[in-house]
């Protein structure tokens, strides 16, 4: 008698098979006990995740940024004030200062930067006050030599002959139009710029004598030794760094101005030590400050010199110093190690020339330095360090 066929093994019960099925590999499982690789949906997850902590990232950048803009008044005067006080913190702990008092120190260092700074300003004061009021009869005798220069321009000539057309069109006979720049009120300016520089003397005044205890509570609030480590290795780091960048730019400034007003006198221009002076105080700012030189130069040759090629010679020896200044003798000072892309520093000055004018630029460079050191310094930041190089 035919039998139907067997749909399980012989003699297996429910139980059995469920026991069996409990002890199948999960379908999500290799069989070597590794599991199976995450599903898509996981994967996209953390990559939303990633996107959004950089627009996080982005944001926090832009609102840092608006805020270092409408509030300059506040944030500057700190930042200076910072900036001076890592300049000048390693020399309270260098010999004589180290023996006494770190407020007396601090008294002195201030002291002696504003007593620099006032002398050189009482010495170029003079004959910058002189070279002022003469500025608008330069500009009147540098105008010929000015057009003797821009006569192969034909289009700019023609563009000039068209506006002239223009205005005599549109003015009355016999009357006649007048462009004057905007006056500056120096009186309503003065209070506000005496209120910064007095935040700022006491600022950085506060923060040599009470940084270290800062520094020392900022320590207290890492969890780790590691942590800790870090973060005063970092911070020693800038104040040396930044002492040692600034003291050779100083110098290599100071070589620059010397090397420029000893060209101006062999040329025979007036008040050579005035634009020496000013060569060595605009080469603190990259780019910049040379280019400023460089036109004030070049105004100066055209007030001083009959023919337009030795007028050109003192901006042109001038440009020439610059070169050798910051392509030998300032990266032979500095090494390889505060490199810096000069297209980063462009970018950067133009960055806080626009958020803070003048002081801006003067802190761009600086700021940059402590940034390319922090980078270098924390994990996951060194692609930065690197991109600066």
């Amino acid at each position: 008698m035919p039998t139907a066929p067997e749909s399980e093994p012989r003699g297996a019960s429910a139980d059995a098979l469920a026991t069996a099925a409990l002890h199948e590999p999960a379908p999500d499982a290799t069989p070597g006990g590794a599991r199976a690789p995450a599903p898509s949906g996981h994967a996209a997850r953390l990559a939303a995740l990633q996107v959004n902590a950089r627009l996080l990232w982005v944001l926090v950048l832009a609102v840092l940024l608006y805020t270092c803009y409408f509030a300059a008044s506040l944030i500057l005067p700190v930042v200076l004030a910072a900036f001076f006080a890592m300049l000048l913190s390693p020399l309270v702990k260098r010999a004589p200062l180290r023996f006494l008092p770190r407020g007396v120190a601090a008294v002195l260092l201030v002291g002696a930067l504003l007593g620099s700074l006032g002398a050189i300003g009482v010495f170029v004061a003079g004959p910058a006050g002189d070279w002022a009021s003469k500025v608008p009869f330069a500009l009147r005798e540098a105008a010929p030599r000015l057009q003797q220069m821009v006569q192969p321009l034909h289009a700019a000539r023609r563009a000039t002959a068209t506006l002239d057309e223009f205005t005599e069109g549109q003015s009355a006979p016999g009357e006649r139009i007048v462009v004057r720049p905007p006056s500056v009120d120096l009186l309503s300016a003065t209070p506000r710029v005496l209120g910064y520089a007095l935040a700022v003397i006491l600022l950085t005044f506060t923060f040599l004598v009470y940084g270290d205890d800062l520094l020392r509570k900022l320590l207290e609030m890492r969890r780790t030794r590691a942590q800790k480590r870090i973060t005063a290795g970092i911070v020693q780091e800038i104040q040396s760094e930044l002492s040692r960048y600034m003291l050779t730019i100083s110098f290599t400034a100071v070589v620059l101005g010397g090397a420029t007003a000893l060209w101006l006198a062999w040329l025979g221009v007036e008040d050579p030590l005035l634009w020496g002076v000013l060569a060595a105080a605009f080469n603190l700012t990259p780019f910049v400050g040379p280019a400023v030189v460089a036109l004030l130069l070049g105004l100066v040759g055209l007030t001083e010199f009959d023919t337009v090629s030795a007028a050109l010679l003192p901006a042109a020896g001038y440009l020439v110093l610059n070169g050798l200044e910051s392509q030998l003798l300032t990266p032979m000072a500095l090494g390889r190690t505060m490199k810096i892309n000069p297209l980063a520093i462009i970018l950067w000055l133009m960055l806080w020339g626009w958020l803070w004018g003048v002081p801006g630029l003067l802190v761009a460079v600086p700021m940059l330095v402590c940034l390319k050191i922090v980078a270098s310094r924390v994990d996951g930041w060194n692609h930065w360090s690197r991109l600066l190089e």
